[in-house]
């Protein structure tokens, strides 16, 4: 699975991670076993309507409509070592009909109409190094551009920048006091590719709490917070021509992001997933709401016997029962 949640425009970078966390936040704890694959497709709406201010508050200018669709595949190497690639195919309008874009001419992307393109690999290594009395999973990940596409206007693809991820994911079953019910969390921090000597690197952490209300059928609550540790504030942003040019990839992205999500098995090898995520504060980044629904196949490249559950769900829950025992 990819990893977290991070889809402001200012960081569209990480994009496919936000909303792909936060569906299936849990499983990235648990990693597949040996020769078990699988292929996922997700498709995103994020209206951005506006922006955070430095102080906070909302500003509904230079608004954005993204219309996205995520590919993913992963695979266990090993029991413990599992290997993830996705790839986001992004969709972006701007869409505000009252300011003028900035960096005219050179901003070509914010004349009404969507412009897609390929955005950045992701490539993530999970290594689960413990599985009692929780599991975690330590992992590292790197995102690369697709190719050299355009980073200027609100509807650029992204920021054309490369980073490497290190962080760890932790989950576990809240039995014996609510057998049904998980939690699962994720800290990462983020070396970003620097542009005119400003540090962009970044801190995320992410929260699910989920209960299955059937063997086949979960809900989840979500939380995602970020901290940019560097960056400017849109206040600077007219300081030289290098910086207005470049303002959307050198902003310090703060912001809270909560949301509600559902899954559904509808077989032991296919599921079915979505959220809706509402970014409730942040600073010198978009405001808006996303949702995302997607489904997941799962493969198997050697023999084995069959698990004897009832779903893709309740396969996963098994797996973090057997880690506990």
């Amino acid at each position: 699975m990819t990893s977290p949640l991070r889809c402001t425009r200012a960081g569209l970078a990480a994009l496919g991670g936000c909303l792909l966390t936060s569906v299936l936040g849990w499983a990235q704890a648990w990693v597949p076993p040996k020769g078990e694959g699988s292929v996922s497709i997700f498709f995103q709406n994020i209206d951005f309507a506006g922006h955070f201010a430095p102080d906070g508050s909302i500003d509904p200018a230079f608004a954005t409509l993204s219309k996205n669709v995520v590919f993913e595949v992963g695979y266990g190497l090993t029991d413990r070592l599992a290997l993830s690639l996705s790839l986001p195919q992004v969709n972006n309008k701007f869409t505000d009909k009252v300011n003028e874009p900035f960096n005219l001419p050179r901003n070509v992307v914010d004349d009404g109409k969507y412009h897609g393109a390929l955005q950045d690999f992701r490539v993530e290594l999970r290594y689960n190094a413990l599985k009692r009395p929780f599991v975690a999973t330590p992992f590292f990940a790197a995102v690369i551009p697709s190719h050299g596409y355009d980073p200027v206007g609100e509807a650029a693809p992204g920021r054309l920048f490369r980073e490497y991820v290190v962080g760890a994911y932790a989950g576990r079953l809240l039995n014996p006091l609510l057998p049904r019910a998980y939690v699962h969390g994720l800290y990462s921090y983020a070396m970003v590719e620097s542009a005119i000597d400003i540090s962009l690197n970044r801190s995320n952490v992410d929260l699910e709490f989920g209960y299955f209300v059937l063997p086949s059928t979960s809900v989840s609550f979500i939380y995602s917070r970020q901290w940019t540790h560097g960056g400017l504030t849109f206040e600077h942003i007219f300081d030289t021509p290098a910086i207005f040019l470049n303002h959307d990839r050198l902003v310090r992205s703060n912001f809270q992001h909560v949301g509600v999500g559902a899954g559904f098995a509808l077989s032991n090898s296919v599921d079915l997933h979505g959220n809706f995520v509402r970014y409730v504060s942040g600073s010198n980044t978009h405001y808006g709401t996303a949702i995302s629904v997607g489904v997941t196949w799962r493969f198997q490249t050697r023999r084995e016997p069959p698990l004897r559950s009832g779903g893709g769900s309740l396969r996963r829950a098994a797996g973090f029962l057997a880690a506990l025992r």
